[in-house]
């Protein structure tokens, strides 16, 4: 649960605040104001204010917004991978996520040549709630298509769902660059702030196992045995092994018909593949279920 939250923690900080340092060539400014600034840029995307702080072209920095998203969101190549299309709207939905944020900035002091600004961040419980419905839904889901659908919908409900608790105070320190003559943003105590914008007390594992139970059967074909460990272990034809029995099962072939099929053809390595990536996934989900379990679980999902 730990790593996840850290997880989180630093995809946020990619998206809110990656390359991007506030800077005011005037000695003396409202400290608070260009906070509040910064903020409002890199979560609800506004950046008229932030722009005429920098003085910066407010559509190069709405590009460099979008650039930085894409880069965040790349989190989600193993999924796409699969042939799951999240489409746009889920690109839309995690914009309305950082626009869902809670902070106020409260006030600013003076700090040697720089400002020490108060923020009170209010963190949201949207990302437990999308973490436990979109495991569900993947849980309950026909086809990888459903499985994107499902992800846009999980996030869409958690936005519309969350809550916030109990405002907790940050220091961010605006330091003044003699050189550059501007002020920057302290990026330690940004991250530190973004990290607490959400929420996440939701053990994943502890809900894949829940989800997940192994079922103790002992199958024929031995590869279908193999756990979680068995499969981490093996060398890669010995994966291709286990993704032929996986599918000589999932489809009720004869030792015949396995016999028949050409390995080398272009589309059964591309198939193969697309299994060896789907199991690679589940089992770094923490879903740790035997091979044979895992290929009982699929033939339900697509009855």
């Amino acid at each position: 649960m730990k790593k996840t939250k850290r997880i989180l923690a630093a995809v946020l900080t990619i998206v809110l605040f990656a390359s991007m340092l506030s800077g005011c060539g005037k000695k003396e400014l409202d400290a608070a104001k260009a906070v509040d600034a910064y903020l409002r840029a890199g979560t609800k995307g506004e950046f008229d204010d932030y722009a005429e702080m920098v003085g910066e072209d407010k559509e190069e920095l709405k590009k460099e917004y979008d650039e930085r998203l894409d880069k965040a969101t790349a989190m989600f190549d193993e999924i796409k991978s699969l042939g799951v299309d999240l489409g746009d709207d889920f690109i839309g939905e995690v914009k309305n996520l950082l626009a869902s944020v809670k902070y106020e900035v409260v006030g600013a002091q003076k700090e040697g040549d720089g400002y020490l600004v108060d923020v009170d961040v209010s963190p949201s419980d949207a990302m437990n709630l999308f973490i436990k419905n979109v495991l569900q839904a993947a849980k309950d889901a026909n086809d990888l298509d459903a499985i994107g659908d499902a992800l846009v919908q999980a996030l869409r409900d958690a936005i519309a769902q969350q809550s916030y608790g109990e405002a907790k105070r940050y220091q961010v320190h605006l330091d003044y660059n003699k050189d550059e003559k501007m002020y920057e943003i302290n990026e330690s105590d940004i991250a530190d702030l973004s990290a607490d914008f959400f929420d996440l007390d939701v053990d994943i594992e502890e809900l894949l196992s829940q989800m997940y139970t192994p079922s103790g059967t002992v199958y024929d074909n031995p590869y279908l045995n193999w756990t979680m460990e068995d499969w981490n272990a093996a060398s890669e034809d010995e994966k291709t092994q286990c993704c032929l029995a996986m599918v000589q099962e999932m489809q009720g072939l004869s030792d015949e018909d396995m016999a028949a099929l050409d390995v080398n053809d272009a589309s059964v390595q591309a198939a193969i593949q697309q299994i060896k990536d789907g199991v690679d996934l589940s089992y770094k989900s923490g879903m740790d279920i035997s091979i044979g379990d895992y290929v009982e679980l699929a033939k339900n999902q697509l009855q």
